[in-house]
């Protein structure tokens, strides 16, 4: 029987050594390895390797080697022609071109290290569990245990609801438990998602100690109270089972009264992470999204903000260049938007890649990647806090939400009405351009959730092949494609 633990750790480091040893890549302690008790025997060991456990999922989730520039096309937010991270084949149109899910496929590294990364931080979160289990004390007499145990808690369970939203299946191990390292372990998504949860509600009650988490642990522009990363725990669980459906069969069943619990007790500032020059902390994804001559907004944006804009640049070279937008129904396409006369991608891979504008609201930080920027906004955490109640029935309660947010003092767009139909259509619209480029998938989500990605778009994404090789299968299964069209899957649906 091998421990997948075990397994896994093998599979980063394989990961690790294939991208040449990147210099920000955690090393996992490997528990069979005799260093192991060496490097978990002391106190003050044991909380530096807590320290750099949020790292390690916040670099799977920006790195540019990641899942999150081909999902942010995939779900027509952003629109790039170019081959890198997967995002040319995954905005194809017709979406005749599913995930390519073989070993040697030149992107297949893009889903498997976001993986690596979500393993590597909770394995890594599990022996630190296992020490502090096994006695050894952080602090005088173990004063600062429970600082390390809530933050490797939390690790857990943002990694486990990471590879939950994105991936059909995945092994769910922890520092108690642990399952035999083969494909048939695996467990659905809703389930993994159900243990991320669990692992969140423990870090929540930790968190119920006072105590405070060095700003260097998290990036954050300060220092974390106890309180405060209560918040973030149950914001980051807010998240996950608002974005988890696959479709609206699925968006119909969520417990939206465990939502509303847990969003009403999250985040009531920005949870930000100051950018340190492209090291340690680096919104990289985010940068190549909206850096010119690289991502551009899709037109779909586009058009939200301003209903006079075309939704869609046809495929065609006699396809007119918009001219820019002089009085937006959303003012923010102004303000956080540049209009570009020209386009730079290449016309043989589709004029419907082609937009004129690009995001522009975080270009003054990008210019070195030195400054905060938002990996949760206070935003994000609201219109969840809104979609909970509009799905609960309290309409009025939803729409006043929304209407003291960012729609109406950024976007200056009218009040909503207590409508469902319309206010589900904000939420939708405030994913879209107010949360441009600050959590993974956001936008992927949204467009998931209502049905709204483009038919044969895969809805979720397989166990990387590479990962499936060390499973020993020859076959590699995998999702999208037109014909695939379940609804389950892949997309059935579309916004167009």
């Amino acid at each position: 029987m091998k421990n997948i633990k075990k397994l896994l750790f093998s599979a980063a480091l394989l990961s690790a050594l294939m991208v040449g040893c990147k210099k920000e890549e955690l090393e996992v302690a490997n528990e069979n390895d005799p260093d192991f008790l060496k490097v978990y025997a002391k106190g003050e060991d044991v909380e530096n390797v807590a320290s750099g456990l949020f790292n390690t999922v916040f670099h799977g989730e920006h790195d540019f080697t990641g899942a999150q520039m081909m999902m942010a096309v995939a779900a027509d937010h952003v629109t790039c022609s170019w081959g890198n991270a997967g995002m040319r084949d995954m905005s194809w149109e017709p979406r005749n071109f599913g995930w390519n899910n073989s070993p040697s496929y030149s992107n297949n590294g893009v889903l498997k290290a976001t993986y690596d990364k979500m393993y590597s931080a909770i394995s890594t979160s599990n022996l630190v569990i296992k020490a502090i289990n096994g006695g050894v004390n952080i602090g005088d007499n173990g004063a600062n245990n429970n600082r390390a145990l809530a933050v490797a808690r939390f690790v857990q369970g943002i990694a486990y609801g990471n590879l939950a939203l994105l991936f059909d299946k995945a092994h769910v191990v922890d520092e108690a438990t642990s399952v035999d390292g083969v494909l048939e372990t695996a467990i659905p998504y809703s389930d993994v998602a159900k243990a991320a949860l669990s692992y969140l509600d423990k870090a929540i009650a930790l968190a119920g100690n006072s105590f405070t988490i060095p700003a260097a642990w998290f990036g954050t522009p300060a220092d974390i109270s106890s309180a405060d990363f209560k918040k973030m725990c149950n914001t980051a669980a807010a998240r996950i089972l608002s974005y988890m459906p696959r479709n609206k069969t699925e968006l119909a069943a969520v417990d939206w009264g465990k939502v509303k619990t847990y969003a009403d007790a999250g985040i009531t500032a920005d949870w930000k992470v100051v950018m340190d020059g492209t090291s340690k902390w680096y919104f990289e994804a985010g940068d190549y999204l909206t850096y010119p001559g690289w991502g551009r907004t899709d037109m779909y944006v586009v058009n939200l903000m301003d209903n006079a804009q075309p939704q869609h640049w046809d495929d065609v070279a006699s396809f007119p260049h918009p001219p820019a937008s002089t009085n937006p129904q959303d003012k923010r396409l102004l303000s956080d938007f540049e209009y570009l006369a020209s386009n730079d991608f290449l016309a043989a891979r589709g004029y419907y890649h082609f937009s004129n504008y690009r995001n522009s609201r975080y270009d003054g930080i990008y210019v070195a990647a030195i400054g905060e920027k938002p990996e949760v906004m206070k935003a994000e955490n609201d219109l969840i806090r809104a979609e909970a109640r509009a799905y609960t029935g309290d309409l009025a309660g939803a729409a006043s939400i929304i209407n003291a947010g960012t729609r109406v003092t950024r976007g200056q767009l009218p009040a909503v009405g207590a409508n469902l139909a319309d206010i589900v259509k904000a939420i939708h619209h405030e994913r879209h351009v107010e949360l441009y480029t600050t959590g993974m998938g956001v936008q992927f989500f949204e467009m998931r959730k209502q049905n709204l990605l483009q038919k044969g778009t895969p809805l979720h994404f397989p166990i990387p092949a590479k990962i499936l090789e060390l499973f020993k299968q020859t076959t590699f299964y995998t999702f999208g494609y037109l014909a695939n069209a379940d609804g389950k899957g892949t997309s059935n649906g579309g916004w167009r």
